[in-house]
């Protein structure tokens, strides 16, 4: 009798008289249920007078979603998360409707970061792949230097390393680590047929053009650490939001509060004086809203993954709600446009709609492998 009650817990449903008995593996199944229902749960996001917002892909489909590039009429993207035998992250396509289709899956190469297709001025490159990636897996291969490789569609993705970065700049031994955003120049402009990626842990974004020749191209350690990279409307200068850390050089030691920053770059990697935007906490993707992007046409869109981006969050807790995505006036002014998010990183304008992406829970970083990542879409009202 003791062994039986050991193996079964029963619950007195008084109102129906009657008995209902759980196995204590049922009890613990129903348990795990209750604790990924609550990691998967979608994000309640607030939105400021003027736009409205819907989550476009729930938590349950993606991992870490990152860095969009437009593709075939739908929209590619990297999906961190995910590791077999020294593989991980994947490449999906997501549809207007939210419908997620995997291109290249998390079983072909090392983890990808950002990347786009190659235009037509990139030489031998031209209609590939070119992925900014860690050369390993796990935390231990975000901290070494990071490479660019190429995919090519037309022989099922099969991959190489076009290069390995280069050590440059004064922090973090100069090694080319903790890679952020990476995307192509706008075409026929003065940053066309140019690949640029950025480094978290040198604080640099380096340069790749059609002839593999991959340079350090500014070095952002006077203002902190670059994440996302954007450009002006007309093309003509770069965008770079920019993060200063509690420890100079470190990326893990969290992020100062209010130090994030968004400064141009002229084509020759010259850093302006005065930041475009300032007032962020961990500021990453940027991009400019078309003109039919209601009265807000030609302002800056900004993803900021709020203060307790890097603080270490229990596996089975919830991260916490601080991320905003905010545009910034003619004046450099910040205005919040939404609220509610997790990790919010890339950012894109498709059509006339805003697309946020939302890693939640960081699989590199901070092992959760747990597909809680999400995208919303935002429209001007």
């Amino acid at each position: 009798m003791k062994s039986r009650m050991r193996q079964f817990l029963c619950v007195v449903v008084a109102c129906l008289g009657s008995v209902t008995c759980f196995s204590q593996s049922a009890l613990a199944e129903t348990e795990a249920q209750r604790v990924v229902n609550r990691l998967l749960a979608p994000p309640e996001i607030k939105t400021a007078p003027g736009f409205t917002a819907k989550v476009l892909v729930p938590p349950g489909e993606l991992y870490d979603p990152l860095f969009m590039f437009p593709h075939d009429g739908a929209v590619w993207l990297t999906d961190d998360g995910g590791e077999a035998d020294g593989t991980g992250s994947r490449i999906v396509s997501v549809d207007s409707k939210g419908k997620v289709s995997v291109i290249v899956p998390y079983t072909t190469t090392v983890p990808m970061i950002g990347g786009g297709i190659a235009p037509s001025g990139f030489g031998n490159f031209a209609g590939q792949l070119i992925m900014f990636s860690q050369a390993r897996t796990e935390l231990a291969g975000a901290f070494v230097n990071h490479i660019i490789q190429r995919l090519d569609p037309a022989n099922n993705y099969a991959h190489a390393v076009v290069c390995t970065l280069p050590n440059a700049g004064e922090t973090g031994h100069g090694i080319p680590g903790v890679g952020v955003e990476a995307r192509f120049g706008p075409p026929n402009g003065p940053f066309g047929d140019r690949f640029f990626a950025a480094t978290l842990l040198n604080g640099m974004i380096y340069q790749m053009n059609g002839a593999a020749e991959c340079t350090p191209f500014a070095d952002f350690n006077k203002f902190g650490a670059p994440a996302g990279i954007g450009f002006t409307a007309d093309g003509n200068q770069m965008l770079v939001s920019t993060q200063t850390t509690n420890k100079d050089g470190d990326p893990l030691s969290g992020v100062k509060v209010g130090g994030g920053l968004v400064l141009r770059v002229s084509p020759e990697g010259k850093i302006g004086d005065e930041p475009f935007a300032k007032g962020f906490d961990a500021p990453i993707g940027i991009d400019i809203a078309p003109q039919n992007f209601g009265s807000y046409g030609g302002q800056a869109f900004v993803a900021d993954s709020g203060p307790s981006t890097e603080v270490p969050v229990p596996l089975t807790q919830r991260v916490k709600a601080d991320g905003k995505i905010y545009r910034v006036t003619a004046d450099g002014q910040l205005q919040l446009v939404a609220s509610g998010f997790l990790n919010p990183a890339g950012v894109k304008f498709v059509g006339n709609k805003l697309w946020v992406t939302d890693i939640a829970g960081d699989f590199i970083g901070g092992r959760r492998e747990l597909p809680d990542g999400f995208i919303v879409e935002i429209e001007a009202r």
